[in-house]
Formats: structure tokens, sequence, C-alpha cells
């Protein structure tokens, strides 16, 4: 049987695409999964998930609080991230005052819904748990820094010590980083949109 120099480059040519439609099939399966723009609300198939709590009453004021001692400023590097990647929120003391706060963990990742703003975050044991509470103050010139990795499981193992799991999975839209441990001060947060 003869081979000619055109078959071999059709055999290649077929073993490439379907090589190539592999990957694209696997890369389709790394975005996010979930409901996309402003879901209604945030639904869990898992019966055993008990969402967190919203630790905070009131508003979310934007980036900045000030207190009666010092004023404090989150920041982040965009408004638009890319699933997959990282997150970054500086919360800087930028007065001259030390500011009493309930530790680095005294946060919430929450999406817009119909419902309204919702943590993300919960539990599969079929009962509530609270993020770890340590007062600490965060002194002049101190910051509190997070590394984010915006998949499921880089937000739920961000919290030391705690069994989180994101449910449902991550979706394109409209989500916000929330501070709510400067005590005797509102919550601060920073909204940024998750993108495929």
């Amino acid at each position: 049987m003869d081979h000619t120099r055109r078959d071999a480059l059709v055999g290649s040519a077929l073993a490439l695409s379907v090589a190539t439609a592999g990957c694209l099939d696997f890369a389709a399966g790394e975005g996010p999964q979930g409901p996309d723009g402003t879901p209604p609300t945030l639904d869990c198939d898992d019966d055993a998930f008990v969402r967190l709590d919203r630790p905070f009453e009131g508003s979310v004021t934007e980036t900045v609080v000030e207190t009666d001692a010092t004023t404090l400023e989150l920041s982040t590097e965009g408004t638009t991230e890319t699933y997959g990647q990282s997150l970054r929120l500086i919360l800087r003391n930028t007065g001259d005052d030390p500011a009493p706060t309930l530790g680095e963990f005294a946060y919430s990742i929450q999406r817009e819904t119909g419902d309204g703003w919702l943590d993300v975050r919960g539990s599969t044991t079929g009962e509530a748990v609270e993020l770890p509470r340590t007062e600490v103050s965060l002194d002049a010139g101190s910051t509190y820094s997070w590394d984010l990795t915006l998949t499921e499981a880089g937000i739920a193992d961000a919290v030391d010590g705690l069994d989180l799991t994101v449910c449902p999975p991550l979706g394109p839209g409209i989500y916000r980083f929330v501070y709510w441990g400067v005590v005797g001060a509102p919550p601060i947060g920073a909204e940024f949109e998750l993108v495929g």
C-alpha cells in the first residue's frame, strides 16, 4: 500500500482537529458555571448547605469609612475580573490613630441577586457557621490585604480553619467584597464584575 505526502497531511490535519476540539471542550468547562447576570436568588442543590448570614445591618459605604479616631480606605486593583484570576484588595488605616477591628476574616463575598446581596459561601454540615473574629487593632498606616483566587475553591479556602463551600458555582455577574470588621463603623465594600 502506497502512502502519499497528501495522505500524511490529511491524517495529520484530522488528528490535530480532534486534539484541538478536545482542548476547546476542556477550556470551555473552566469558566464560570453558575447563573448569569442577576439571578432571582442563589439556590444550592445540596440540602445540607447553609449560607453564611449577613453579619451587618444597613447599607455598605463605598470604599472609605471614618471612625471617631481615624479613616480607613478599601482599594482594589480593578472592577472587572476574569474567573480564575486573582482579586487583590487592601484595607488601609490612612489616619493617625489605631482602629479596632474584628480581624482579617471579617468580610463577606456577596453576589447581587433579586433578593439583594447574598454571600456566595456557606457550610455543607447542615449547620450555620460563623467567620472567625479576633479583636485586634489596625495601627495607623497598617493594612489588611487579601489576594482571592476567583474560583469556588479559591474563595472557599481563603478562611483558615473553616470548611466552607461556594454554592451555586460562580457565574458572570456583579459581586462585592465587604469588610464589616471595623468596630463602631459601617461596613465598606468594593464591587466588581466577574466575567468568563
